[in-house]
């Protein structure tokens, strides 16, 4: 039969087993608390992620409509010139003939004008028209960022002798 100090002995052998589960314990509610603060940052990364996102495709859907917007305008405005182009030049065509036949004499100076006028054109050319449409700025949500860090656990520290 064991006598009264095994058993004692006994008993603060099991009473710092216990200590060393309360040890485990306290570390893995440390591991879990640091993991629980990891969750939440990136699930806040992940909803601020989607608002930009959100704010991109506000951008491109702003892009597409102005683009829609500027090439029905460019077709139907064709449309129209094209109509007035050929007419013009039909009529042209006809007048510069009918008038070189009457008035050779003016169609002569007319003809060293236009070399003249190339020639100065050839060194000092004309100012461009000035655009009749330019782009229009859409906003712009800018860089995200990067996802926050991730923390490994910390180590286990070694089991104690039991």
């Amino acid at each position: 039969m064991p006598s009264s100090t095994d058993f004692f002995q006994e008993l603060q052998k099991a009473n710092l087993h216990l200590s060393s589960i309360d040890g485990d314990l306290n570390e893995f509610r440390d591991v879990m608390e640091s993991n629980t603060g990891q969750l939440i940052a990136l699930g806040t990364f992940t909803n601020e992620a989607l608002s930009h996102q959100i704010k991109q495709l506000d951008t491109v859907i702003c892009l597409l409509q102005q683009i829609s917007d500027h090439t029905c305008r460019l077709l139907n405005e064709s449309h129209v010139q094209t109509g007035l182009q050929t007419g013009i030049a039909s009529d042209t065509s006809t007048l510069s003939a009918l008038y070189a036949l009457t008035h050779a004499e003016a169609a002569l100076v007319r003809q060293r004008e236009e070399a003249l006028r190339a020639e100065i054109e050839a060194c000092c050319p004309p100012k461009p028209p000035t655009p009749a449409c330019l782009p229009v700025q859409c906003p712009e949500p800018g860089d995200f960022g990067k996802p926050p860090v991730i923390l490994k656990p910390r180590p286990k520290k070694k089991a104690r002798d039991r």
